[in-house]
Order: structure tokens, then C-alpha cells, then sequence
């Protein structure tokens, strides 16, 4: 017997309504591996658990790599080998909501998630730490700057204000050395670092104004790219007096 229409379309309609049910139930990504770092997991206050990578060198000084949106953590590794080729360690990792991390994405308070990643340091005995973010990471991180002790801040294409965050109204309590990067095509970008760095009181030594669009770790891939990594390694050097 064949089976009826009206049998044909509840099973289609039961096999669509199972289709898109399932889409809230698929299981998170997995994580990204890399021959040369360590899976670790940082634990934020209020109790997310994020996917991170340690890039192993001398054990003496740590850059903390904050990766932009919609990026992960994957956009910077990288750079992240060059400066472990370097015998610098490196931690980079996701945001939560990114990649194999807890929780859902919230820009707003993509800080508490750098602040985790900064206690992971302190507790791996690293007393030497700069921050360097991307975008979103680049807010992130001079927020966080503002009320913890790092050597240095480097913020590629950061927003000045993104969501929640601030960094206009704290950027001037940074301590540590800052430096700020963006393309001059990239207007938003552009306009941020004009105002941050005009906040911060920081000199012609401290901003790099690129030719080009490229925005975050886009800046470390295309023309120009050389430029910036020397930028961020001369960087290095002064915080740390290589």
C-alpha cells in the first residue's frame, strides 16, 4: 500500500522539525591542536572555562595573545611560534563562546576572560607579562591594564569603547607601556587610536598608522605585515630590555 500524502508530509515535517532542533544540541567544536603548545584551561570568576594553548620557551618572560571577532585564538599562532622561536612564551586562547570555550559570546566582558588568562600567568610563576590584543582583545586588554600590573599593552585596531567595554575612560591610568596599531583605511580603527592615543598622551613612538584596510591580526598578513611585527618585537625589546 502505498503511504498516503498526508503520512508523506508529517514524516517530512517531523524530519525538518528534527533537523532544526538538533542545531541547539550540536556539540561544541573541537579543539584546535598545535605540535608546538600545551592544552591548558583557564577558570574565570564566574566559573567558564576556556580553551587555551601555552607556547613553551625560556619560562622567564609571557605575551598573552587576546585574538579579535570573530576570529579564535588559531589567528595568532603564528606569531605566536615567531616569539616562541624567540624564547618568549606565549599563552593564547578563545574567548568565551569561541572555539572549545564555555558560555556564550559577550564582547561586554571579554575582560573578565583576559583577567583569567593574566592569573594563569601569575600562578605559572611568569612575573614578566605583556598583553597584546586584536580588536575586541586590544579593548580587553587595555582594560585590564589599568588595574593590573603588566609590563606592557600593545592594542592592534582596538575600539576605543566596544559594548561594555571602556578602554577611552581607563587608558590613561595605564602604567605600563602602550603601544597602538591600526590601518588608516580601516576609519573606525583609525578614528580609535587617534582618540586612545591623544587620551593616553602617547608619543609618535607609540603609534603606528598603516597604510591599508587590513584590521587585528589582518595587520600581521598583509602588505605592510613586516612592518608591524618588527613594530611589536622593537616593542618587546624596550619593555623588557632585550
Amino acid at each position: 500500500m502505498r503511504p498516503s500524502p498526508v503520512l508523506i508530509a508529517l514524516a517530512g515535517l517531523a524530519l525538518l522539525l528534527a533537523a532544526c532542533s538538533g542545531d541547539d544540541d550540536d556539540p561544541p567544536p573541537a579543539p584546535v591542536l598545535h605540535e608546538a603548545a600545551r592544552v591548558e584551561t583557564l577558570e574565570t570568576s564566574d566559573g567558564l572555562r576556556l580553551d587555551a594553548r601555552h607556547f613553551p620557551a625560556s619560562g622567564e618572560r609571557l605575551v598573552v595573545l587576546l585574538h579579535m571577532y570573530p576570529a579564535d585564538q588559531t589567528s595568532w599562532f603564528g606569531f605566536a611560534e615567531e616569539l616562541q622561536s624567540r624564547e618568549i612564551d606565549v599563552l593564547t586562547f578563545d574567548f568565551r563562546g569561541y572555539g572549545a570555550s564555555d558560555g556564550e559570546k559577550d564582547p561586554g566582558v571579554a575582560d573578565v576572560d583576559a583577567r583569567a588568562a593574566l592569573a594563569f600567568a601569575r600562578d605559572r610563576g611568569f612575573e614578566r607579562v605583556v598583553l597584546v590584543g586584536a580588536s575586541m582583545g586590544g579593548t580587553a586588554a587595555i582594560v585590564v591594564a589599568a588595574d593590573e600590573a603588566v609590563d606592557g599593552v600593545v592594542a592592534l585596531s582596538a575600539p576605543a569603547a566596544m559594548s561594555e567595554l571602556d578602554a577611552a575612560s581607563v587608558i590613561a591610568g595605564v602604567e605600563a607601556p602602550v603601544t597602538l596599531v591600526a590601518a588608516d583605511d580601516d576609519l573606525s580603527g583609525a578614528e580609535s587610536l587617534r582618540d586612545l592615543a591623544g587620551r593616553a598622551g602617547l608619543g609618535e613612538r607609540d603609534v603606528l598608522l598603516m597604510a591599508g584596510r587590513g584590521h587585528g591580526t589582518e595587520l600581521l598578513e598583509q602588505p605592510g605585515r613586516e612592518t608591524v611585527r618588527g613594530w611589536l618585537l622593537d616593542f618587546l625589546e624596550r619593555v623588557w630590555g632585550q
